[in-house]
């Protein structure tokens, strides 16, 4: 499901809810860059060591934004099902506050998102804001000040002016209780236009309406007063700093609930968590792994648990290998005994005799030869259950092929010798009658 501002908020409780009942969530996100190539020094080395990987990625990450964030919700129904709920959440950096947000794009990002579809459209357009705590800190403080702003285009202030226009010329002639209706507001130029609105006219009253429609309504002060300390209020600084954290309200209720954070190769991805909804990359990487461990306690990455269980079964082989030969034996041995299907053992027999060396361990490397010759089945048992299989079909007669007896070229060579030897015989009993 393909989430956007427009109707991020209304989901957020049923999100809130299913995340708290989750068994596990799943991530992933796709950015405007990957490795920045235009910073000097900055690409990634086989012999980076951690920190030195890091140090370069958190360049990377500070210049690159996030654009789409794919969260899968796994709830456990019962011992062997699960049932999940996946979303796709389309992010845009918070234009509300006195910094704008500048960030890099990489071309050949751009044209992988393009090539698989990607919406730029609903990016730009219905992007989820989002903030980090220093962020959203510098805004509460402009909230409590007055002193914040939209981060906008010279096409997006002539929108506002049109509005506020329209609403200073209708309220000359207007009476008490009438309404007008603005129309065509977008994002954050809503509460925008209804705060500038409220400063300038005491007589006035702002609400917002579906599709980005705000309503004006003509008001005493008194009725003005009584509506400002209304809880409905949609211009209420805490709701307007609600409003502008957008994804960052999620990214807390992720926090909070503690739950296992699955993903693949997932070092991007948690470099971003951090310096886009909770603080920016610190410049040492072991605070930067205590703080992702405070935020997630328990982190997945498939790429990391695939690689561990390859080298795990490759170091048991190798330690079985430099066992002694008797308690190698009497491993097997036992293996062999209660394992349900003595066969499927012997892909690690093979894989634990190429591993041995036969110089060096002459007897054990003929045990396990021997022991892989015994378990697979022989040729000749395999006809034969072939050809007891196929003894009574109705349709089919299955034999052994023998290559005197069903090869083309010696049933040919055989006609042609019996066609010549009865020719041979007609000449001899024709001459022989003649003779007489």
């Amino acid at each position: 499901m393909d989430v956007g501002a427009e109707g991020f908020a209304q989901r957020l409780p049923r999100l809130r809810r299913r995340i708290k009942r989750a068994a596990f969530v799943a991530l992933d996100m796709e950015f405007t860059g990957l490795h920045s190539t235009s910073l000097q020094n900055n690409e990634p080395s086989l012999f980076d060591s951690p920190a030195e990987r890091y140090m370069k990625a958190r360049q990377s990450v500070q210049r690159f934004s996030l654009v789409q964030l794919g969260l899968a919700i796994f709830s456990k129904e019962n011992s062997n099902k699960y049932v999940v709920h996946s979303y796709n959440f389309f992010l845009f950096p918070s234009t509300l506050g006195i910094r704008d947000v500048e960030f890099t794009v990489s071309a050949s990002s751009i044209q992988f998102l393009s090539h698989y579809g990607f919406d730029y459209n609903k990016f730009l357009k219905d992007g989820i804001p989002y903030m980090n705590e220093v962020q959203e800190e510098s805004l509460r403080q402009h909230l409590l000040a007055d002193t914040w702003k939209v981060c906008s285009t010279n096409v997006d202030r002539d929108v506002l002016k049109k509005a506020i226009d329209e609403v200073t010329s209708w309220i000359v002639a207007a009476k008490e209780e009438d309404t007008m209706i603005l129309q065509d507001l977008n994002g954050y130029h809503m509460i925008e236009v209804q705060l500038v609105l409220r400063q300038a006219l005491e007589n006035v009253w702002t609400e917002p309406l579906e599709d980005n429609k705000v309503m004006v309504k003509k008001v005493s002060p008194e009725h003005r007063q009584l509506l400002e300390n209304s809880s409905d209020d949609h211009c209420q600084k805490k709701l307007i700093l609600l409003s502008a954290r957008g994804f960052t309200n999620l990214f807390q209720i992720l926090v909070k609930v503690k739950k296992p954070l699955v993903g693949h190769n997932m070092l991007m991805d948690l470099m971003h968590l951090h310096d886009k909804f909770y603080r920016p990359l610190p410049e040492s990487y072991e605070e930067f792994k205590r703080n992702i461990h405070n935020l997630f306690p328990v982190i997945i990455d498939t790429k990391t648990v695939t690689k561990s269980v390859q080298k795990l079964r490759r170091n048991l082989l190798m330690r079985l290998a430099m066992m002694h030969f008797s308690v190698v034996q009497f491993f097997l041995c036992q293996l062999i005994c209660y394992c349900a299907d003595p066969q499927s053992l012997c892909p690690t027999l093979s894989l634990l005799w190429q591993l041995l060396d036969r110089n060096s361990c002459p007897e054990l490397w003929g045990a396990v030869s021997s022991l892989r010759a015994e378990l697979q089945p022989c040729f000749h048992c395999r006809v034969r259950l072939v050809l007891r299989d196929y003894r009574r079909h109705p349709h089919l007669q299955v034999s052994v092929y023998r290559h005197w007896r069903h090869s083309p070229s010696v049933n040919c060579l055989l006609q042609i010798s019996g066609i010549v030897a009865l020719w041979s015989l007609l000449a001899f009993v024709l001459g022989g009658t003649r003779s007489c």
